[in-house]
């Protein structure tokens, strides 16, 4: 095999520096095959190359193929397919590292050659670049020369382009940001125009490799050191000046934030409410609730959650937002309205037995604000009480988190004394009036 590189650098080191000092008819007239003897020597050549590649045997296979690619570079575009064969097998072959980058420098001239004659720049560039990337020596120059064919092979293909393609093409760039050749910044628009790129690939219907260039493209981004929230942010607050309007900018912008764990910047609650509002649907109303919740700012989680109800189409989703929405209302010391949101996300989700744990902590946290005595404020304990043991009798899952607030809230309950002073002994009916307005039995402590 060593012999066999041998024979085709040799070869490969006249065809390409000097081949075009001698006659090369098919060449000169634009014909497929020349004229005359010379087509006649070029389609025998072809011809016989192209049987001793079909067998893998490349040492037979270089000198015709030599004069067919010198000749008549138009007779085929399997000379370019099968020059690439063979010289990627002298590339695997040769130790000499001197050799190996003539190698590849005459590996690239095949590609442009092929370029020249038949077109498919961004196809071609694909393969060129990932090509160099493997074969040439692993230094920041030659790693950015194929970035940059890369890069314009994927505009220039976009829907078209190759997962190996776009995956060395992500490698390059973390390659490049490592080597402080390239910014934050620019892997980040690296990372979003090949996620673009894979999007349009998934959406046109192509799944299968593509889905597993997704995965590597999204790990290699993540690992690259780009995926900083300390980079991100800036980065994107300034994008964020020029393309305030722009849905698409937005909608990718907050799912990269999100990917990279930077939802908790002030930049991501900005990007993801201006989004909203011009796309406004349930899931996004509802994650802007939560951050809003996170950040205590309750009035406006209560809007978002309203938006979140009002878009969601599907009942347990609704149940869960009035669930929620609720929990905040009770925050904000609103239990009445906090009550009612309870109620209604236990009628639209009846298996579920947290809205009756939220009611019992509603009725604790506003036992105040029901009654002017003592004995009144004590007596709701027991409404809040009941509402736990039926959030677990409903939902037996729930146990142990229903037992640890009853546990919490019995020994509030009113003493024994208290109660016959108000007329009330154990295993009696007590309403409870005001905003609670419930039924339910004296139980007292000692």
């Amino acid at each position: 095999m060593k012999t066999l590189a041998k024979g085709i650098l040799t070869t490969l080191l006249l065809t390409l520096t000097i081949g075009f000092s001698f006659a090369q008819k098919g060449v000169e007239d634009g014909s497929k095959y020349g004229h005359g003897e010379d087509s006649v020597r070029c389609i025998m050549n072809l011809s016989l190359y192209r049987e001793y590649v079909k067998q893998d045997n490349f040492k037979y296979s270089i000198e015709p193929w030599t004069i067919v690619y010198t000749e008549c570079p138009k007779a085929s575009k399997y000379i370019y397919i099968d020059g690439i064969k063979m010289i990627e097998n002298a590339i695997q072959e040769e130790q000499d590292e001197a050799k190996k980058e003539i190698l590849v420098d005459s590996m690239m001239k095949i590609y442009d050659k092929r370029i020249k004659y038949y077109g498919q720049k961004g196809y071609v560039l694909g393969k060129k670049g990932t090509d160099y990337i493997k074969y040439s020596k692993n230094t920041s120059e030659n790693m950015e020369t194929g970035y940059n064919w890369l890069k314009e092979s994927i505009k220039l293909e976009q829907k078209e382009s190759g997962p190996g393609e776009l995956v060395t093409f992500m490698n390059a760039s973390k390659f490049l940001y490592n080597a402080n050749q390239i910014n934050a910044g620019q892997v980040v628009d690296d990372y979003g125009f090949v996620s673009d790129v894979i999007d349009k690939i998934l959406n046109n219907g192509k799944k299968g490799s593509i889905k597993r260039a997704k995965e590597m493209v999204d790990k290699i981004f993540e690992s690259s050191g780009a995926a900083s929230c300390e980079d991100l942010i800036p980065f994107y607050a300034e994008k964020f000046e020029q393309n305030s309007q722009d849905v698409e900018f937005l909608t990718k912008a907050t799912d990269l934030l999100r990917s990279t764990k930077c939802t908790d910047s002030d930049q991501f609650y900005i990007m993801v409410k201006q989004l909203n509002k011009l796309s406004p649907n349930a899931e996004l109303a509802y994650e802007i609730a939560k951050l809003s919740s996170k950040k205590e700012k309750f009035e406006e989680a209560s809007e978002y959650f309203k938006q979140a109800i009002e878009l969601q189409d599907d009942i347990i989703q609704k149940a869960k937002y009035y669930l929620e929405l609720g929990d905040i209302t009770r925050r904000m010391g609103n239990y009445e309205t906090a009550k009612r949101y309870a109620l209604k996300s236990a009628e639209l989700n009846p298996e579920s037995g947290y809205p009756y744990l939220l009611l019992g902590n509603i009725y604790a946290a506003g036992n105040k604000t029901c009654g002017e005595k003592e004995f009144e404020h004590k007596a709701v304990y027991w409404a809040a009480v009941d509402k736990f043991t039926k959030a677990k009798q409903i939902d037996p899952e729930l146990a142990d988190e229903a037992n640890k607030f009853i546990e919490a809230y019995t020994p509030h309950f009113p003493n024994e004394e208290d109660a016959f002073f108000e007329g009330y002994q154990n295993g009696d009916t007590y309403t409870v009036g005001c905003w609670v307005n419930e039924t339910t039995t004296v139980r007292t402590t000692k």
